[in-house]
């Protein structure tokens, strides 16, 4: 099988993090150093990552994806065996994806103080916060996001959360999870676990290249405007 990721994708993040915590042999292509806009688009039409091919099928959709690694049945079980604490999961990944992750993305664009609207942030802002709230609400009391082990919640918040706690502060959210001491406590508990901690370096590996690359073309673009005057 074949995942082709991004390792800045939180979505992609969640489906490497099942894959390491189950073992899998699954081997990674990343976008964009080992495959194009265009041979993406000729597996999935929307062009978006992560995109599983296994065999002949190919699999589009982060939660689709690890619903069916996970019912391979190899390594131990992300979900939980009791069918409330499986509900309990599966919302807590909605909350990641449509509460915390879908007013964030837009923010963004929001990041550098010259391109600002403050509206527009403090609008995201405050669905983020009430994101936040539902987390706080349904979230578990012990280590992990449900139960004493690690199940596919705990593969959908922390990519989400890493965001929150990395971004959120260029915004002006000085202390993100501050008004949330589960979610607080959850987020400094779950990053000693090895597979959050794995994901987490990946994340934060990929986001320092970035700002690498970021840093590198604007003094070559200084250079060039330098050399033209």
């Amino acid at each position: 099988m074949k995942l082709y990721t991004a390792m800045l994708s939180p979505f992609a993040a969640r489906c490497r993090m099942l894959i390491h915590a189950r073992g899998l042999a699954v081997e990674f292509v990343e976008y964009p150093h080992a495959v194009s806009k265009e041979e993406l688009r000729a597996l999935n039409p929307i062009g978006k990552i992560p995109i599983l091919v296994a065999g002949d099928t190919v699999l589009p959709e982060s939660e689709t994806i690890c619903e069916y690694l996970e019912d391979l049945g190899s390594g131990p079980a992300l979900r939980p065996a009791d069918s409330l604490d499986r509900a309990r999961m599966r919302l807590l990944g909605r909350i990641a994806d449509l509460y915390l992750f879908e007013p964030l993305s837009p923010l963004f664009a929001h990041l550098s103080r010259k391109r600002r609207n403050q509206e527009v942030v403090d609008a995201g802002l405050a669905r983020i916060r009430l994101g936040l709230d539902m987390l706080e609400r349904f979230l578990g009391d012990q280590r992990f996001a449900v139960g004493d082990a690690l199940t596919l919640a705990d593969c959908s918040l922390v990519p989400v959360l890493f965001f929150l706690v990395t971004y959120l502060p260029m915004l002006g959210e000085a202390e993100p999870l501050g008004r949330h001491p589960k979610t607080e406590r959850y987020w400094a508990t779950i990053q000693t676990n090895e597979y959050a901690a794995r994901v987490i370096g990946e994340m934060r590996q990929a986001m320092a290249e970035k700002a690498a690359q970021a840093r590198a073309a604007s003094a070559a673009r200084q250079g060039s405007d330098g050399a033209t005057t």
